[in-house]
């Protein structure tokens, strides 16, 4: 039997965290890491290294993970490479310049990460094969930071990923969106932040 390497996932049940992912997301992502193989990892916002673990965990020794951030964030592995840098001055080479298997932005920025997504794209790092995921595009059902603000079925407490959602749709991106209904929250999970996955349209061959 396979044993997944998941004790590095430690928030308590109700998770309420207000900058790392959570523990249910992170699980969402790992097992797609798993699942597909992926080796080669960029996120974008790195906080703490929470996230970055669990890429860490997912792809293993064999894979690299990647994170930029504007801010000092600490290596969680020999495999962890971190960038402090602005995310409008970042190139394919800070990659090593071959492509990438997961784009995952949490940086909250709409004109800098969507500037960078288009750089990499032409660099060749981002494919079609590249998945990409943003962090925080779910609606909050009520009021939990104080920047947020009303819309039909809930608070908006991070834009720039949900507009970028919307744009990777028109430019030819299947989208799945793990999102909770209002009704689904309550003092056993206040919110959910919500992962949005994408990866380019590709009709199946049958």
């Amino acid at each position: 039997m396979v044993s997944y390497p998941l004790d590095h996932l430690t928030q308590p049940d109700p998770q309420v965290v207000g900058g790392p992912i959570q523990d249910d997301e992170a699980l969402f992502l790992f097992a797609i890491i798993r699942g597909m193989r992926l080796r080669r990892i960029l996120e974008v916002g790195g906080l703490h290294g929470y996230s970055a673990t669990n890429f860490l965990r997912a792809v293993g020794p064999e894979g690299i993970v990647y994170t930029i951030d504007i801010e000092p964030v600490p290596p969680q592995a020999p495999n962890h490479r971190t960038i402090r840098k602005d995310v409008a001055l970042v190139t394919a080479d800070d990659l090593g310049s071959a492509p990438l298997d997961l784009l995952f932005f949490d940086a909250h920025s709409y004109v800098g990460q969507t500037d960078l997504l288009h750089r990499l794209t032409r660099g060749g790092v981002v494919t079609d094969a590249t998945v990409i995921a943003l962090h925080d595009t779910n609606l909050h059902p009520s009021q939990f930071a104080p920047w947020a603000y009303p819309v039909e079925d809930g608070w908006v407490h991070q834009d720039a990923e949900r507009r970028m959602v919307n744009d990777l749709r028109r430019m030819g991106y299947d989208a799945f969106c793990l999102h909770t209904r209002p009704e689904r929250h309550d003092e056993s999970l206040p919110f959910r932040h919500g992962i949005t996955v994408l990866q380019k349209q590709k009709t199946l061959q049958v």
